[in-house]
Formats: C-alpha cells, structure tokens, sequence
C-alpha cells in the first residue's frame, strides 16, 4: 500500500511536468485568482500529469484525513457543498459580486435578496470548496472557481438542474426504486414514479416537458426545464472533460473530404459546429426534435460562417431516418441514455439509410474500461496500460461512474464496456464492426466508429 510520503513525491514530480510545459510556453500557473486559466493545456503529457496529480492528491488528502474521520466529515460536508451551490445559482450571487473587486456583505444580502447571516453562512461553506473568498472581513469577492460562473447563464442551468431535478427527485430516491423494481431498465421506473398509480407514471422527459410552474431563459410555464436542460446539456458538453476540440484530435475528419454529416440527435449543435469550422468541406445536417424555441435558438447561435454549410432538421430519432446515404452519421451520447431495446432501435434506423459501400457511423459515449489512445498520444502511453484518470479510483473513472450513476437514476440506462458496446452493435445489425475506438487522455468519452461489413 502506498505511503504518505510515497504520495508526496509522486505528486512533485507531476507538478513538475506541469510547471516545465507552463514555463516553456510561457503559460500563467494556475491559481485562485479570478483571472486565473480555466483549464490546463491539452498537450496529452500535460494531461496525464494532471489526472495522475488530481488522483494522488484525492488519496494524499484521505490518508491525511485519517479512517476515523473520512466518512464522518464526508456524510456531514459533501451534501452541503450542493446546497451552498444551490444558494449561489437561485439567488445569482455569482453575478452579483463584482468581477474585479469585493462587496460587502451588508451590500450584497440586499442585492441578491438573502438575508445577510444566512448569506454569510452559505459563503463560508462556498470558501471552503474555493468558490469565492474573504479578502478582508466583512467582504466577499471571487475566486477563479466563481468567476467562471458569471455571466455564464448555461453555469447555473448545471447547477440548478442537478440540485432541483435530479437530486431531489431522482437520487435521492434510488434506493427506493431499486426496491421496488430491482435492476429494471424500464425508463417509468425512476425516482419520482415510486408513489405513482400504474398508467399514471411519467417519464424524464415527460416530466421536464410538461412542468408549468416556473421559467428560465425566456421560456415561461411548460418546457421551461427542457429549456434548462438544453443549456445543461450545452454546459456539460463545451468544457472540461468532456472539451469538444478532443473531437478533433480523436477522430481523422479529414479522411471523409467533402462529405454528408448527419448528427442525429445532436441537441445545441455544437460539436458539429466545431468540426465543422475545422473542416471547411464537410456539411452537417442537425437532427433533433422540433421545439418552439430550439430551431431559433440553434440558428441565433451558429456562427455565420457555417450558415448553408450546417442546417437544421426536425427529427425523432425512433422514427425513419430520412437522409439516406449519408457518409457518416453521427450520434453524441445519444445511445448512453437508451436501454438496449430503445438503442437498438436508433441504430437501425441508421442501418436502413445507410450505403454499406460508403456510409459509417460514429459515436461520442462514455466506454466504462478506456478506449485507446490517438497515434500521436503513443509514446505517452509508453507501451504500458494507458490508465491516467482511468482505474479504479482516476478521476476520469470517478466522473464516468457519475454519469453512469445519473443515468441510472434519470433514465434507467447506463454507460457500457467495449464489450458491451460491441454486442449492442451486434444485435442491431451483425454486420457491424467496431474500426477503433479513440480516447483522448484526461477525456472522458471515446469516439467508436462503426462500419458494415
């Protein structure tokens, strides 16, 4: 077993991969401070030192904390750093407190509405994740981890849709859908149909389409959640883990020319806009289901130079792919949110449209044991597992567990293995093989391209 100081030193040596990349570039260090980088370069040795510090500092910081205390501060803590986040996205505290500067906290309760001892409460346990801080007493300002939300509308749809969907309704009540219907896949059977009479159950969507009693971004009364959820979706998907421009890295695009993308199911679009600014050649298709507000909200926000190179289509998934022959259809975490039924059903779709000769398709989805690293990203993975972030604790393996565990509790379906994604393909059409499947480090899905032969 590993030792503390055996930690430590494992730890200095990946700062000092990081440091010596910054340095040499002529990069800022990371800090606190509002104007602080975001994220680490995307240099993939850069990358592996940071999963690899990220996951040894979590154990540092656990011997550290010692057996006796670890479950007894984590079960009183953790489920508090949700609610102080809560505070700070319903009351918009992030944009109340100045970007540059401090405010006071006198100031501040009467802007935002809250009143001041429990404004004060809620922030100090917001410091102790370093989500703002106390620059002098009585004042509060921004931290880098705070600044990033401000003005950052897509930010608090993250936050409010975690904390006032699916933790209230849907985790939080896990355990009891699991004793009522065991490990069933069925969608209905979720957290908030426990208590509902047979016929009268409502699924995810149902529920997020169908609330009236509220509004976000423009959208009053019903759809108002599915209007937070496309921005959820946006927020998740454009940063971080889950960066789009890994798509590049991952995945030859240019080997297809000047070439037909259908990117079925593809919510904001914004995958598809980035690949598509990178390759002047190929044409998108947008597929998604027609709503009142979504075909201009997804024209508002595409670039002007993709305009009559990236288009909009109203279509269900489930129902006849109406382009047929496509070279490549794409699908971005898409299938992760079906049970193998339901998946099936997407992926034939396709199959019926497709031209065994030239067509293919592609899929962004979480594969539970790793994929396999680009060519370019070899000599990093030296020969050896190629394991930074993944493992049993990597910090790339904790976030897929997550996204597993959500969509458990919201979907009843689940992230798969190689395997298992294999054998989906398979039922669906046995022709079908997997070319590779490519993971870019400190990423944390894989692209799988998938050919009929």
């Amino acid at each position: 077993m590993v030792t503390l100081s055996e930690l430590a030193q494992d730890i200095q040596s990946h700062v000092a991969v990081i440091d010596k990349y910054l340095k040499e570039h002529n990069l800022p260090q990371p800090t606190f401070d509002a104007d602080s980088p975001r994220e680490l370069p995307l240099d993939a040795n850069v990358q592996r030192a940071r999963m690899l510090l990220i996951e040894q500092a979590s154990a540092l910081a656990n011997l550290a904390t010692g057996s006796a205390d670890h479950l007894r501060w984590h079960c009183m803590n953790s489920k508090y750093d949700d609610t102080a986040l809560h505070f700070l996205a319903a009351y918009n505290v992030f944009d109340a407190v100045p970007r540059e500067g401090s405010i006071s906290y006198a100031e501040l309760s009467t802007k935002v509405g809250m009143p001041e001892h429990r404004l004060r409460r809620i922030l100090a346990q917001a410091y102790t994740q370093h989500y703002f801080y106390p620059p002098k007493p009585g004042h509060v300002a921004h931290t880098s981890n705070s600044a990033m939300a401000v003005g950052d509308t897509l930010a608090r749809a993250w936050i409010l849709h975690n904390t006032e969907e699916v933790q209230p309704w849907y985790a939080n009540k896990l355990v009891d859908a699991t004793r009522k219907w065991q490990d069933s896949y069925n969608p209905l059977h979720t957290g908030p149909n426990v208590n509902a009479k047979p016929g009268e159950e409502k699924s995810f969507y149902q529920i997020m389409d169908g609330d009236d009693d509220g509004e976000w971004n423009g959208v009053k009364g019903k759809g108002f959640r599915l209007r937070r959820l496309y921005d959820t979706d946006q927020f998740f998907g454009t940063g971080g883990a889950m960066k789009g421009t890994n798509i590049i890295r991952a995945y030859d695009w240019a080997k297809l020319g000047r070439a037909t993308v259908v990117n079925v199911d593809g919510i904001t679009g914004y995958l598809a806009s980035t690949v598509a600014l990178a390759f002047p050649e190929l044409t998108f298709i947008i597929q998604q289901r027609s709503s009142p507000w979504y075909e201009k909200q997804f024209y508002e926000s595409l670039p002007v130079k993709l305009k009559g190179r990236v288009s909009y289509m109203a279509h269900d998934q489930y129902n006849e792919q109406p382009v047929k022959g496509a070279d490549l259809y794409f699908m971005s975490t898409v299938l992760h949110k079906e049970n193998d039924e339901r998946a099936i059903k997407i992926i034939r779709r396709c199959v019926e449209a497709m031209d065994p000769k030239k067509s293919r398709i592609l899929t962004r989805d979480i594969v539970m044991d790793g994929g396999d690293p680009p060519p370019e990203d070899w000599a990093v993975k030296g020969g050896g597992a190629y394991d930074a972030g993944l493992g049993p604790t990597g910090v790339i393996t904790r976030l897929n567990i997550g996204v597993d565990l959500q969509m458990l509790s919201v979907l009843n379906s689940y992230e798969r293995t190689r395997e298992e994604w294999v054998a989906l393909f398979k039922k669906a059409d046995p022709r079908f093989a997997l070319k590779q499947c490519i993971q870019t480090v400190g990423n944390c899905a894989s692209l799988m391209e998938w050919v009929l032969e």
